[in-house]
């Protein structure tokens, strides 16, 4: 039986490939596709697709985290690095810490969107508190303004004259306003 297989020789051999396909896969996170690899190293997608595809679907198989929240975060296959770099301790150092350097950058993000968060909910209780306090003065003015109408409130206010008056020209205008038409709601 012959060893030789059909066709053209591989210009490439299927370890150097594995170890571009490793070096990809570090610098690009994310799904691994054949174009991608074709654009990024000048071998062609068929390449990929027919000697790699195992390789290329088991670095796509992501391992999720074991946490309970809905949004669990992707990591990459940790066994497959391992058995890609166990010969070359270098590369296998390498590759874990580019893992490393993106799990503490995202450690470091989280910590300051929760910086960010703490200070926006600060900021929204004094919105809030000040809401609060202009909704006093609002009310304590139409208190003042609807009581001026009677003698009584305005000698306890200190005013000198009803605040709330329609003068000649709005009189006409006020009279004639038909609030059934208006507020049928009311009315009913």
């Amino acid at each position: 039986m012959s060893t030789h297989t059909k066709g053209r020789p591989h210009k490439v051999s299927d370890n150097e490939l594995r170890k571009i396909l490793l070096q990809y896969s570090s610098s690009y996170p994310g799904r691994i596709t054949c174009l991608g690899l074709e654009k990024e190293t000048g071998i062609k997608r068929h390449v990929w697709s027919r000697r790699m595809n195992i390789d290329i679907n088991k670095i796509n198989e992501l391992l999720i985290s074991n946490n309970d929240n809905n949004d669990k975060l992707p990591l990459p296959n940790i066994e497959q690095i391992v058995e890609q770099y166990f010969d070359n301790k270098k590369e296998l150092i390498k590759a874990l810490t580019h893992i490393n350097d993106v799990v503490q950058s995202l450690y470091d993000q989280n910590l300051t969107f929760q910086k960010k968060n703490k200070n926006l909910e600060n900021e929204i209780e004094q919105r809030k508190s000040q809401v609060k306090r202009l909704d006093l003065t609002i009310r304590e003015y139409e208190e003042i303004i609807t009581g001026s109408a009677y003698g009584v409130v305005r000698k306890e206010k200190k005013l000198k004259k009803n605040l709330v008056s329609i003068e000649k020209q709005n009189e006409n205008a006020a009279s004639s306003l038909d609030f059934q038409k208006m507020f049928p709601n009311i009315f009913k």
